[in-house]
């Protein structure tokens, strides 16, 4: 997946299967900021609440 073009505000994800056959998402969100946030998750539902602790850190640090 290519993030190098992710606009601040954008996400993207795709899913995929890993060695295991199990289903894998992977997840990229740019922050207004212009900082990247990615992961890989098992649902789309975790990879938003992982996104969503990352930004509210970065909003009190």
């Amino acid at each position: 997946m290519e993030v190098a073009y992710l606009v601040p505000g954008e996400e993207r994800y795709k899913t995929f299967s890993n060695k295991n056959g199990q289903q894998k998402i992977e997840y990229s969100y740019r922050a207004e900021s212009g900082e990247l946030f990615s992961c890989v998750s098992n649902s789309l539902q975790e990879a938003y609440d992982l996104c969503e602790d990352w930004l509210m850190r970065r909003h009190r640090g």
